[in-house]
């Protein structure tokens, strides 16, 4: 008996000691901060973080966001009309992964996007007390082009040192370095590659890394012609092998019949992942780094439309399929993407209008994340709706649609001249995206929903040439449209 109060006794001296002790580390950190590095206490300690065991076991539900939109002091900054920024939306969404991109500068000169490590911790620290985690896409928004060209030049390892430098890496919010996006799977790239690797590891040997997705040439003669990409060579990803601690696949065109007639998104996904694990025949942890479908605002750089209930079903078919297949090596998904990078509509994105409106696709999304049973939104991934894109090709050609059907328009025109579009009647097609151009298409953009049934005819004609008082030349481009 009195062996068991002396074991009582030892205990409870201990758990006093220690009490103690960590009562002097945080009044430590308390008086010294700010001349201490915080980070570096929260790493000596995670207990003391209120993220430190985030995403330890649970499946990640992120998306793609660009620094320049979460970062207070840049001018792209996104805050909605109650003064929640994309953080902060996203945490009520229950994401917990946001893969950070660098594609859009958020200050107004010329200099390469790179930002200091006091920029990135204020990011992160808001992100840690969320509990997001944060995967860095190395890259950035700069005028040399050097960094857009499918072989990889020694500037990028320029940049992968900027990275370095500015110490994001050792934020304990960072949950991996993605360290090229889409490379093309060469011999000289795969060396490039390597040399960032080796870099980075050196420096922060715990750090994880990978790869956002990859491609290959499918013409030894011209390996660098995008036009002979193989996106679909998932067994390439063994030549990284050594490079990724988990590999991050690129998944889209889960809305068309790329495996068969008739299925849903969520066999589709599966059948994706499927092809995807054969090509590896890896052990490693797999991550969906970017899935999504058009939202039926804009033309996707895919050239599809899309709506916002057949996003919502996609979103729903790859949340869906990765809770059934229960494969532990398969760790979440990363959507892409949360928000326009510029101030045009943005066919991926599933919040707009300075974050005040959120498509159905993000009410799904939340429904997975947070583990809801919401019945209410199963009408949100009902399509019953069709889209049409029409081209140069479609000219002089008429179209039958139905009520609700979208139709956009992808043109090549001569980008030196100013056009403008006018229908024949109104009240039939409601516009959704006025005639505009679109620099990465190289093509005008146009978008209208069919609103009731009637007739319309749609001319495209130059400006300069439709004066006051006089009739205007023939049109450049027409399209009658039938809605049934």
């Amino acid at each position: 008996m009195l062996k068991k109060v002396n074991q009582k006794t030892k205990r409870a001296i201990f758990l006093i000691w220690m009490a103690i002790f960590l009562t002097l580390a945080c009044l430590a950190v308390y008086v010294l901060y700010p001349y201490i590095n915080i980070y570096l206490v929260l790493n000596t300690f995670p207990l003391l973080s209120s993220s430190a065991n985030t995403n330890s076991t649970s499946t990640f539900y992120g998306e793609n966001i660009d620094m320049s939109q979460i970062l207070p002091t840049s001018q792209h900054y996104v805050v909605n009309s109650k003064g929640e920024d994309l953080i902060d939306i996203a945490a009520d969404l229950g994401i917990n992964l946001i893969r950070i991109t660098n594609a859009q500068r958020s200050f107004n000169n010329n200099a390469d996007s790179v930002y200091t490590g006091d920029q990135w911790n204020q990011v992160l620290s808001k992100m840690q007390s969320k509990g997001i985690k944060a995967l860095i896409l190395i890259e950035t928004d700069s005028s040399n082009g050097d960094y857009y060209t499918p072989d990889i030049r020694p500037v990028y390892l320029h940049l992968v040192q900027e990275y370095i430098d500015s110490g994001v890496f050792s934020n304990p919010d960072v949950y991996a370095a993605d360290i090229k996006n889409e490379p093309l799977l060469t011999d000289a790239n795969v060396s490039m590659l390597q040399t960032a690797h080796t870099i980075i590891t050196a420096k922060y040997p715990h750090l994880k890394q990978t790869i956002g997705g990859w491609a290959t040439p499918e013409s030894p003669t011209d390996p660098s012609n995008p036009n002979n990409y193989n996106w679909s060579d998932f067994s390439a990803g063994q030549k990284i092998a050594n490079l990724v601690d988990f590999y991050c696949i690129h998944m889209y065109g889960l809305a068309s019949d790329n495996f068969g007639i008739g299925l849903n998104p969520d066999l589709k996904t599966q059948e994706f992942l499927s092809q995807v694990e054969n090509g590896l025949q890896t052990k490693k942890p797999i991550l969906i780094e970017e899935f999504g479908e058009a939202n039926g605002d804009t033309v996707s750089d895919q050239d599809t439309i899309g709506s916002p209930q057949l996003q919502a079903k996609t979103y729903q078919g790859v949340y869906q399929a990765l809770k059934e297949m229960h494969s532990s090596q398969l760790i979440g998904s990363v959507a892409f993407d949360f928000y326009s990078r510029n101030q045009y509509p943005d066919a991926w994105a599933i919040v707009k209008n300075n974050g005040d409106y959120l498509f159905p696709a993000a009410y799904i999304l939340q429904e997975y994340a947070l583990g809801k049973n919401n019945p209410s939104l199963q009408a949100a991934t009902i399509v019953n709706s069709q889209s049409y894109l029409v081209t140069n090709a479609d000219n002089n050609s008429t179209k039958t649609l139905h009520v609700s059907d979208r139709i956009g328009l992808e043109l090549q025109l001569d980008d030196s001249k100013n056009y403008s579009l006018s229908l024949s009647a109104k009240g039939i097609l409601q516009p959704i995206e006025l005639l505009q151009y679109d620099p990465v298409s190289d093509s005008y953009h146009s978008l209208y929903q069919a609103a009731s049934k009637g007739s319309v005819q749609l001319n495209i004609i130059i400006n300069a040439n439709c004066r006051r008082g006089m009739i205007c030349t023939t049109p450049v481009y027409t399209l009658t449209i039938n809605i049934q």
